[in-house]
């Protein structure tokens, strides 16, 4: 299998840029596809899932159906008509147990940083796996350097890896939604804001603090079918506050807005407004730009794979 660190490096320097890129969660598959030029969304599909044939974990097998998971893949590529030997894939947040740790000094020696960030990483998971691969970049400048970490499982990335092999995709890299939207943010203007991504099954929290990633929360909801519109929005005042104080309270600076972006469907600037009347910040919908064409939802919907190459 190869390496985690490996494909997850590539997102984060931005290389190489790949038309084709997917995004997986429980229920959906999600296919962008945009033009070596001036790219723009050329082919875009988003596919459900058999209930069952996916169910993401750090640990545990995740591909329960891999006949189903394949042959949306395939689709995919036809309803996008692409003829692409190389992919970008946003696996669920839940296969990788993510962190952001603060550092006043960082080692310059590659292999220092990552004992340091080893060390670390299992004071916050004493059970950490021998297996674990690790992967870290720096999310902005500045003092307290803030370094975004992520661990996985080999056997774990190596399935989705084997599915898209058989369909005839190399992957490239592999990286998180969540990182997709931080690099659609506007980090001059919006300094000290709150990135929130809602799926059914969970929702993960970033917050940025001068323009830096500072904190990382990924929260599951019950397990099945989600929470009900009522109840999502319950979960996800109770989520949002939560951090906010959590983050605030930390690090003595105020949250000022929250960017969300929704991949439950229906409509996300209800679900927006919703939230604002019952929260202490301006909530705005994350949107990528109309230069890369589409609908306003569908380019909200599938910001994060968007995000990749802004």
């Amino acid at each position: 299998m190869s390496d985690w660190g490996d494909r997850l490096k590539a997102a984060f320097a931005r290389g190489p840029f790949l038309p084709l890129s997917f995004m997986l969660t429980g229920r959906l598959l999600s296919c962008l596809r945009l033009g070596k030029g001036e790219r723009r969304a050329e082919g875009q599909t988003v596919l459900a899932l058999k209930p069952g044939a996916l169910e993401p974990s750090f640990e545990k097998p995740n591909i329960k159906d891999p006949a189903e998971v394949g042959e949306r893949i395939r689709e995919a590529l036809r309803r996008t008509q692409s003829s692409a030997q190389e992919a970008a894939l946003l696996l669920p947040e839940a296969c990788a147990k993510s962190f952001v740790f603060s550092f006043d000094e960082f080692p310059a020696s590659a292999e220092e940083r990552k004992e340091l960030l080893l060390w670390k990483l299992k004071k916050q998971m004493p059970s950490l796996p021998d297996d674990a691969r690790l992967s870290f970049d720096p999310l902005g400048n500045g003092l307290p350097l803030r370094v975004f970490v992520s661990v996985a499982r080999p056997a774990v990335v190596g399935e989705y890896e084997a599915l898209f092999a058989a369909a005839g995709l190399k992957l490239r890299i592999v990286s998180l939604p969540v990182l997709g939207l931080f690099n659609l943010l506007d980090r001059d203007r919006e300094k000290d804001v709150l990135l929130a991504n809602v799926e059914e099954e969970a929702v993960s929290l970033l917050a940025v603090l001068d323009g830096q990633a500072a904190f990382y929360r990924f929260k599951p909801f019950l397990s099945g079918a989600g929470p009900r519109a009522s109840s999502l929005e319950e979960s996800l005042v109770k989520e949002v506050a939560g951090t906010s104080a959590y983050v605030e309270d930390r690090e003595k600076k105020k949250l000022r807005t929250l960017w969300l972006r929704s991949g439950v469907g229906g409509d996300a600037s209800g679900l927006a407004q919703a939230l604002e009347k019952k929260l202490d910040l301006a909530v705005r919908l994350v949107e990528p730009p109309a230069s890369f064409g589409l609908t306003s939802r569908e380019r909200h919907f599938l910001a994060p794979l968007f995000g990749q190459w802004t």
